[in-house]
């Protein structure tokens, strides 16, 4: 067969009520983006499912790509065709006999899901009619049935409009489809927890833009390329991001000259918040992401989170708050932001550590320390000065 039909599957999605559709539009429309590029492709929407009609040469690519979109819980390949025993089983006889001349002997059963309850079979009879006469073409070959222990699943999905007959499954990313909640802006390092934060965020729906604090000055070029890696890394998962790099050396010489040693590294990320919600405001962003973990560090302790979160008036997201740090190294190799995390390269915050960090700094005494610095003529020196990366373009 020349055409192909991708079965895409949603799992979340379908647990939504009116606004429903508006998920699965936004979905159709990501899957479209990232298969633009195939020809004669054709995506359509019908009772709960998604169906691609692609050229039987380009339905292994187009699978690869569908596993990276959030929204989708799993892919099937398979063939459009009446639903007629006969050559239901025609076809699972093709696609068993292959396996069984390297193997020898095989496991397998039939599997119906009839959403056309029109259709004047039941699921089970359905089984049981292909099955059967599958068995009758292979059982002398070394095929045999088991329900519960099949090593080869021969699935057949009954709609009101066509059939579909298929015999694999691939795993999706699951999740709401990028765009459907909104967008936000994340702090991203060049570390382990920002990227899965990031990550995480996107495949909740949200387009997720990012915002990277640079020390050039005192830690090289090295730290800027390791981020612009990872964010592009992260945006073949929803495309459309932007990263913004913001200068941050003259802001860490000031605190660094005027404030008290201890309080050094949250009032950095005070003005890392600052810059980042300004910015967010600026776009219209609804929300902050950061990778903090409690107790991860000295910075993330609960009473410093809270003398870095008051100074904006803005949701700031933080989804690895509960995870350790094991789960977290876990998720990064899952997509694929590992590697390139455990680079060597400092990020800017471990620029003029002290040697006795504050794990609970008093707000009363961090606003003192900010009085003997201009943070406010720092601040927007360095929004006018940001450098924006297109994402895609890097494509």
């Amino acid at each position: 067969m020349n055409t192909k039909t991708l079965l895409i599957r949603y799992d979340e999605i379908g647990l939504k009520g009116r606004n429903r559709r508006h998920f699965e539009n936004q979905l159709v429309s990501n899957i479209r983006y990232a298969l633009r590029d195939i020809k004669n492709i054709k995506i359509d929407k019908i009772h709960g499912r998604i169906l691609g009609r692609v050229d039987f040469t380009d339905a292994e690519k187009c699978t690869s790509r569908l596993t990276q979109i959030p929204g989708i819980a799993s892919i099937s390949i398979g063939n459009s065709m009446e639903p007629d025993f006969d050559k239901m089983a025609e076809l699972g006889v093709s696609l068993i006999h292959e396996k069984l001349q390297t193997q020898g002997e095989l496991k397998f059963c039939v599997r119906t899901r009839r959403s056309n309850k029109g259709f004047p079979f039941t699921s089970k009879e359905v089984d049981f009619e292909v099955g059967s006469r599958i068995m009758g073409v292979l059982s002398s070959k070394g095929l045999s049935v088991d329900i519960n222990r099949a090593e080869f699943i021969f699935e057949i999905e009954i709609g009101p409009q066509e059939t579909i007959v298929f015999d694999n499954r691939v795993s999706g990313l699951s999740g709401l489809p990028v765009g459907s909640s909104g967008q936000v802006l994340s702090l991203l390092s060049g570390g382990i927890d920002s990227p899965v934060s990031t990550f995480k965020l996107i495949n909740r729906g949200c387009r997720v833009h990012s915002i990277f604090f640079d020390n050039r000055t005192f830690l090289g070029r090295g730290g800027y390329d390791k981020v612009v890696r990872l964010a592009h890394t992260l945006n073949r998962f929803q495309g459309g991001g932007k990263l913004y790099v913001v200068s941050f050396q003259d802001i860490q010489v000031a605190i660094r000259d005027h404030c008290t040693d201890s309080n050094r590294v949250v009032l950095y990320r005070r003005m890392m918040y600052r810059i980042a919600h300004a910015l967010a405001e600026l776009k219209n962003y609804q929300g902050l992401v950061t990778g903090e973990s409690v107790g991860q560090v000295a910075s993330q302790t609960l009473k410093n989170l809270m003398a870095v979160s008051c100074v904006v008036p803005m949701s700031i997201l933080r989804p690895l708050i509960g995870m350790n740090k094991q789960e977290i190294i876990t998720h990064a190799k899952q997509i694929g932001t590992y590697d390139i995390s455990i680079e060597p390269q400092p990020d800017c915050c471990s620029v003029f550590m002290p040697d006795h960090p504050g794990t609970s700094c008093k707000i009363k005494y961090l606003e003192a320390d900010e009085r003997l610095y201009p943070w406010e003529e720092l601040m927007s020196s360095a929004l006018d000065s940001m450098e924006t990366i297109d994402l895609d373009d890097l494509d």
